[in-house]
């Protein structure tokens, strides 16, 4: 919308200071100057390339702790504030324990929450690349437990490589799951179920269906 309303504002500055025969000029090229105003916009400069992510049931409650991996594609430095969305169903509860940390500097980038999700600030230097660790905990009213993948596609473009690691501990009956694991070891008293892909576009969220005693 912000850029609705810049172009809206251009567009009346020009009618009110061109000639007839300026103004139909100018009518003529603003497409094309939308164009490349859009292209600048959304030419894939910033990637979310790369997530190693784990998962585990403890008690009542649902972690989520992992490295997320951004990649700067241009020449100037990127600024950007993204959204983390949590998942919503009955059967989930509050969320707490949200936490977003650059791991070039240590930096605290978490900037604020609400019941959808939580906003954090990135800052990526001309072609480089940077890790975050992003983590929270989520309250289970119930006998599922889930993490939001699919707005992956909102990127336009599959993850290069992920990693995720599943941990319950004994007491947790696994029931079934949204993705098929890779390998299971079990080490101590808890099971681990482990996933790599490359070239990984999700078409649905990762889901944990469990019971416990």
């Amino acid at each position: 919308m912000l850029t609705i309303r810049v172009v809206r504002s251009v567009r009346r500055r020009l009618e009110t200071f061109t000639s007839p025969n300026e103004n139909m000029y100018l009518k003529s090229v603003l497409p094309v100057l939308l164009l490349l105003l859009f292209s600048q916009l959304f030419s894939g400069n910033l990637e979310f390339f790369r997530e190693d992510l784990d998962f585990e049931i403890k008690g009542n409650y649902f972690h989520v702790d992992g490295i997320y991996y951004f990649r700067n594609n241009s020449d100037t430095e990127i600024k950007r504030l993204l959204f983390y969305p949590f998942p919503l169903d009955s059967l989930y509860g509050i969320v707490d324990s949200m936490q977003a940390i650059c791991l070039s500097d240590s930096s605290d980038c978490f900037i604020k929450s609400n019941e959808k999700g939580f906003s954090f600030k990135i800052k990526i230097s001309p072609n480089e690349e940077e890790k975050y660790r992003l983590s929270y905990r989520q309250k289970l009213l119930g006998n599922k437990a889930e993490y939001i993948l699919t707005t992956t596609q909102r990127w336009g473009k599959p993850f290069e490589e992920v990693n995720y690691k599943i941990l319950l501990t004994k007491d947790v009956k696994l029931d079934s799951l949204s993705y098929f694991p890779d390998s299971l070891k079990t080490v101590g008293d808890k099971h681990i179920f482990y996933y790599h892909k490359i070239n990984f576009m999700p078409d649905r969220n990762m889901k944990i269906w469990f019971e416990k005693p």
